[in-house]
């Protein structure tokens, strides 16, 4: 948001679009977030070219599908749950038509070449992939007398990705004929290939052949196609993971339960022996070369598929992200150049957060190189999007590993980040469009009116690959469906299991395409009892730091346990900082009683803030909410002609309209609860409970004492058990605490699980509540500086609850956190 009294949302596309361009996430409970994400789908997942379009003035977006074996999966998990463009059924033909050596049809005969049986092909032509880098007719460059010469290379990261994208697509159709058609052909290129010529059955996928080795004279073995993977290279034995569990299933809906049990069986041996093979202490390695060595240039693209395959144990998963979330090594070119942050690019981290060295380099493809560098060295690291750069699609692992392993509110960060990056510059992230400030390699003068361009941040198309042939960036756009919404496929039927972050009370997408009927499907967090929720306000009422406050006066319809503010903070994405707090009158504000106030961190730009307040009941009570003390200039959006019952005020001085607010009914159900007191235990240093989750939660209540002081407060903090040690999850500032409350904290949903609440970091005079005779089990116990005490402290866990409602099939129904709503048909 600029620091304005005017502001401009991102618009919705800006032209009418072809007859196949849809806006599928109808609705969610931010327009500021479905605006840019049904735009982001349309650019990046069905491939609108925007000719025309105020907002990307060219003819060049995206490719809708990859067409080609290596986006078997990546396709079909695109496009197998939507109609639009009739999409599905194009993949599923992209499929049925891919060569497999060896498998013989009546349209296509494919003879064994030089790959064995069950080999699946890199190219819709060509067995190998196109990166010969001769071309006919022109001189051949001298990168080119060495490595490739005249061939070209094998890839293998298709042949796992073939099997995957045969599932998906068999889970959302549940074609019986497409099954029959496809399994014999996925069993050969499972035993045949994978467990055989591959030798998978007892160990990690081998590239076979003395070519893909994974040395400095090897050749690339992936899509990542200047990258020297090979012999036991991590991201193809990922994908092969997923492999081995899809057969599972085939084989079960095909009637063969021994053949899935064997495979589950092997599944289930996997991850120990990637473990083994490729673990470096904080991440997997990008593979393990001919001679044993392992090659680690902190590949990113490896690490967080493994994530979302579910490869690593939850302690192993926490040491990845930490890993992204710590500074890697320079850039050492580029539009970021000497960045340390392995989310330079913002939207996406790096492919890698290592230089990588000549020897693991492939030069095939080079641009021409920097003066006084050879043709074979690395692009600069951060110039290229194989190093150091990065790719749009990465983002989609990163959101859902977060999702996987640790909650919605980390992913929620991520996407909201991705989302906002795409809207600030001027062509969406797109590149070779008409119009474009020009690449510095292109000369001026230069005929070609699509130059190969550089976006609003200064990077070039080298640097991060996100339009044009990388189709598998439009997967980022379901990460709305297929995580925080948890709509899912398997062979029992169609789920729904939300996951959803805090920042969102409800979401919706239509036009999911089941067993070939539609439906649309949305999900509720919470309903709003009272509100002004508009987001196309003009005006903002801006508070400096040590400003008057800003107030909003409310009258609920009803009972609420949540309330909710959209901020602006002038692009500061993290670290913001601001004292929210709540109070009722029962005499129409005569006198004011506080109810709760809360320091609110790591806010993000234009977004929604929920705070969970103590159940406050139905009744013709006035409340207020009021934001002061901002760390940075903060915002608070208003609708200058909102005529809600309610008043917003500027310290003291009456505004025009209302603040964006809602007061939420968020339905929640006792989980765990401790209420028997007994000892006021003084907060001298820290004071903390162990408790055993069996179900997921997302709220938890902390009986407290202040002696009868009025601005008292403390830090809590909730920490997860990954089997190796406590890692801290939520962090929460509270302020001028009322006396013998029950403080509550909310957050996304956090897994089942051991948990330690603590609270630490006292202002003034502060005690948690003790039943010392209490009993609740011998994992629960309280804790005072670390060492454990008698009994449990004074608290309650609390399991969120979900509306699921599917319009078409009459379903309007409650789920519980964690749990799932199927439909067969």
């Amino acid at each position: 948001m600029k620091r304005a009294a005017t502001l401009v949302l991102a618009a919705s596309l800006a032209v009418s679009p072809p007859a196949f361009a849809t806006d599928p996430f109808q609705t969610s409970s931010r327009v500021s977030l479905t605006l840019p994400l049904n735009e982001y789908w349309n650019i990046y997942g069905l491939g609108w070219h925007l000719t025309g379009s105020a907002i990307n003035p060219g003819n060049l977006s995206n490719d809708s599908y990859g067409g080609i074996p290596p986006w078997s999966e990546w396709d079909a998990m695109k496009f197998a749950w939507t109609n639009d463009y009739i999409a599905r059924d194009k993949v599923k033909a992209f499929v049925e038509d891919h060569k497999v050596n060896g498998v013989y049809t009546p349209v296509n005969p494919v003879p064994v070449l030089v790959q064995p049986t069950g080999y699946v092909w890199s190219w819709s032509l060509h067995e190998g992939w196109l990166d010969n880098c001769v071309v006919e007719g022109k001189p051949v460059p001298p990168r080119c007398l060495d490595s490739h010469a005249l061939t070209r290379s094998f890839h293998f990261d298709q042949v796992p990705a073939y099997i995957n994208g045969i599932h998906i697509l068999y889970l959302w159709t549940r074609d019986a004929a497409f099954l029959n058609l496809m399994l014999p052909r996925a069993e050969v290129v499972m035993d045949s290939y994978m467990l055989g010529t591959m030798q998978g059955a007892s160990g990690l996928l081998v590239t076979p052949g003395n070519t893909n080795n994974g040395t400095a004279t090897g050749r690339p073995s992936t899509y990542m196609d200047q990258i020297r993977s090979g012999h036991k290279d991590g991201w193809v034995n990922a994908s092969f993971y997923s492999a081995l569990r899809a057969m599972g299933d085939l084989e079960e809906a095909a009637g063969n339960p021994s053949k899935a049990l064997a495979y589950r069986n092997r599944a289930a041996s996997f991850p120990a022996q990637y473990r083994a093979e490729l673990w470096t202490g904080n991440r997997y390695a990008g593979w393990r070369d001919v001679n044993g060595v392992r090659h680690d240039a902190g590949y990113t693209y490896v690490n967080l598929p493994a994530l979302v395959r579910g490869l690593p144990s939850p302690a192993d998963a926490d040491r990845v992200l930490e890993w992204l979330d710590s500074p890697v090594a320079p850039s050492e070119g580029g539009a970021r150049n000497g960045s340390t942050s392995a989310y330079q690019h913002v939207f996406a981290p790096r492919s890698n957060t290592l230089p990588v060295t000549t020897d693991e380099w492939d030069h095939w493809s080079n641009p021409d190189p920097a003066p006084g560098h050879s043709e074979k060295e690395p692009r600069a690291y951060g110039t290229h999007f194989q190093n150091g750069g990065t790719f749009l699609w990465v983002a989609y692992y990163d959101i859902m590993a977060r999702l996987r392993y640790r909650h919605a509110d980390d992913a929620m960060v991520k996407f909201q980040r991705m989302l906002t990056q795409m809207t600030r510059d001027a062509y969406r992230l797109t590149y070779d469009v008409k119009g474009m400030p020009w690449h510095p390699a292109v000369p001026e003068g230069d005929p070609d009116p699509y130059a190969r361009g550089m976006n609003s941040f200064g990077e070039l198309k080298d640097e991060v690959g996100t339009n044009g042939e990388f189709s598998e960036s439009g997967l980022n756009a379901l990460t709305m469906l297929y995580g925080f919404m948890g709509v899912s496929a398997d062979l029992q039927g169609l789920h729904v299991k939300p996951e959803m972050p805090t920042a969102l009370l409800h979401a919706s997408v239509a036009d999911v395409n089941y067993r070939g009927t539609l439906r649309s499907i949305q999900v509720i967090r919470g309903e709003a009892v009272a509100q002004q929720d508009r987001e196309d306000t003009l005006n903002d009422i801006a508070t400096e730091v040590g400003t008057s406050s800003l107030t909003q006066t409310f009258f609920p319809a009803a009972a609420f346990n949540e309330v909710g503010v959209r901020v602006g903070t002038y692009a500061v994405d993290s670290g913001m900082e601001f004292d929210l707090s709540l109070e009722s009158s029962s005499n129409q504000g005569a006198s004011w009683a506080p109810i709760v106030t809360r320091r609110l961190s790591g806010v993000q730009n234009n977004a929604w803030v929920y705070m969970a307040v103590p159940p406050q009941p139905a009744n013709d009570w006035v409340y207020r909410l009021t934001m002061r003390a901002p760390s940075s200039p903060l915002a608070w959006w208003r609708n200058q002609v909102s005529t809600v019952p309610g008043v917003a005020i500027q310290g003291s001085t009456m505004l025009d309209g209302d603040f964006s607010f809602r007061a939420v009914q968020a339905p929640q159900s006792v989980l765990l609860s401790q209420t028997g007191v007994s000892v006021p235990d003084t907060l001298n240093g820290t004071l903390g409970q162990v408790f055993d989750a069996a179900q997921p939660f997302d709220r938890a209540t902390l009986r407290i004492g202040t002696y009868v002081t009025s601005t008292s407060g403390f830090t809590a903090k909730l920490f997860r058990d990954n089997g190796e040690g406590w890692k801290l999850m939520a962090k929460q500032t509270f302020k001028n605490v009322v006396d013998n409350s029950d403080v509550p904290m909310n957050f996304a949903s956090m897994k089942p699980g051991r948990y330690y609440l603590e609270i630490g970091d006292e202002v003034g005079s502060i005690a948690w509540y003790r039943d010392s005779a209490s009993n609740l089990g011998p994992t629960f116990w309280a804790a005072q500086n670390g060492i454990s005490q008698p009994g449990n402290r004074t608290f309650q866990i609390f399991r969120g609850q979900y509306t699921v409602k599917v319009p078409e099939r009459g379903v309007s129904t409650p789920v519980l956190a964690g749990d799932r709503y199927t439909m067969s048909n």
